[in-house]
């Protein structure tokens, strides 16, 4: 069965008395992934050793250092990297709050025409990562996802959508850049979510995906907001903030299936007050030559930048696969052919988002496979991020025939083979050899 939505529990009571008091007593970001943390139920026959595994390894490949934060600091792109990460923690701090609001439902999500899901988080987000980069670079330009045009001219209520969104900016910029802070105006909020209207092609371009996995993040789950620059089709950096993705890893278990989550010592930590520091909330950035690094998202959590580092080896009985929530994003039952192809014995990461990326950076999976329907075609902001941030880790992305992605042709992924898969470079000509063995034209 696919994965349980918001709040389904296996056995679902009733709150106690004093579970809402610690509830009401809780952060909004904490509030907002527990209200989602499903009774942990281990599969029949699972082993306590393989439910610890994603832990384990990510400690192991924080360990691993093979390069340093001064090497970014000090590199050709220092100065881009310290704006995109400033702007990313701006947005995780937004966006946290929309979630909260979500999940107390004061606030809710609209279907665009494309049948996809945006909130105030996806438009204000664009606009404040926009703004911090004109800062610096007033005449940049991007490839974002979303546009101000359904705010402009959807009458009144596009009117009360934009006064909202233009309050919660304002409210973001004070706390991060104090009292005395810049604030935007309408016509500046909507000049800046506008300027995601980029074609991309050869040149410098960001590319912006605000939210990243917009289900995931309505359903109090798995989000990114994921920031990425190119110049001439070459990726340089990735900025990939992961609010809700636990630091160490920690899963949960369905029949079919893992996903992130934490433990009921740890809920009950969290209910009671106890203050755990950095537990979840994970920033991922990487620069070309550079490495990946991984920090809080939250400013207030001070903790050094770590390494973190894809599988240094395969070990089958071992091994993990990511691959998206919902089989109407990529084909499940081809995913666990491959993997099956591969010895991998585990049942898969499903993990909404580009967060994707980052388990298999450190190494929480040792797989991430997305085959999508035919005719569909990927947006390179859903994936630009998250492919430096693997690369720099040690690993190796391409679409399912080995060829690299081309990020030079526009908006859109236009020449990528059936599917994209990211993983060590060790595992990589295995992966392809894999995917040939499992494919036939009528399994996508």
């Amino acid at each position: 069965p696919p994965l349980r939505p918001a709040g389904q529990n296996r056995n679902p009571s009733p709150p106690s008395t004093s579970d809402k008091q610690g509830r009401t007593a809780m952060s909004t970001a904490a509030a907002t992934r527990l209200n989602f943390t499903p009774t942990v139920v281990a599969r029949r026959g699972a082993s306590n050793k393989r439910r610890a595994v994603a832990a384990v390894r990510a400690t192991a490949a924080t360990a691993t250092k093979t390069t340093s934060p001064a090497a970014a600091a000090t590199s050709a792109y220092a100065r881009e990297l310290e704006v995109a990460t400033d702007a990313v923690r701006m947005a995780s701090t937004l966006c946290q709050e929309v979630q909260g609001q979500l999940m107390r439902q004061d606030e809710q999500a609209v279907t665009k025409d494309d049948k996809s899901l945006v909130t105030l988080a996806d438009y204000a987000a664009q606009a404040i990562i926009s703004w911090r980069i004109q800062q610096e670079y007033p005449d940049f330009t991007m490839v974002g996802e979303e546009d101000a045009e359904s705010l402009t001219g959807g009458g009144e209520a596009g009117a009360a959508t934009l006064a909202k969104i233009v309050k919660l900016i304002n409210k973001t910029l004070r706390t991060h850049k104090g009292k005395d802070a810049t604030q935007l105006d309408t016509d500046e909020v909507v000049t800046l979510i506008n300027k995601g209207a980029g074609t991309g092609g050869q040149g410098r371009h960001w590319i912006l995906d605000p939210v990243d996995g917009t289900l995931g993040f309505v359903r109090g789950d798995q989000y990114a907001i994921a920031l990425a620059m190119m110049e001439d089709g070459d990726l340089k950096l990735g900025v990939m903030g992961c609010p809700n993705m636990p630091k160490m890893g920690e899963v949960l278990e369905y029949d079919s299936s893992y996903t992130y989550g934490f433990s009921p010592r740890t809920v009950s930590k969290l209910l009671a007050g106890d203050n755990l520091g950095w537990f979840k909330g994970c920033l991922f950035t990487a620069v070309k030559g550079c490495g990946t690094f991984m920090q809080p998202c939250d400013t207030d959590l001070k903790a050094d930048p770590v390494p973190v580092r894809v599988s240094s080896a395969f070990d089958p009985q071992a091994a993990k696969f990511c691959e998206p929530v919902m089989k109407a994003n990529s084909s499940q039952g081809f995913t666990a052919s491959v993997a099956d192809n591969l010895g991998i014995d585990s049942k898969p990461l499903r993990v909404y988002s580009m967060v994707k990326y980052g388990s298999v950076a450190r190494a929480d999976a040792d797989v991430f496979m997305k085959f999508p329907k035919g005719g569909y075609k990927e947006k390179i902001w859903d994936h630009a991020a998250g492919v430096i941030i693997v690369e720099e880790a040690g690993g190796k992305v391409t679409d399912a025939g080995g060829a690299p992605l081309n990020w030079a042709g526009g908006r859109y992924l236009d020449t990528l083979d059936r599917g994209i898969v990211a993983t060590s470079k060790v595992l990589h000509e295995r992966l392809m050899d894999a995917i040939k063995a499992s494919w036939t034209s009528s399994q996508l």
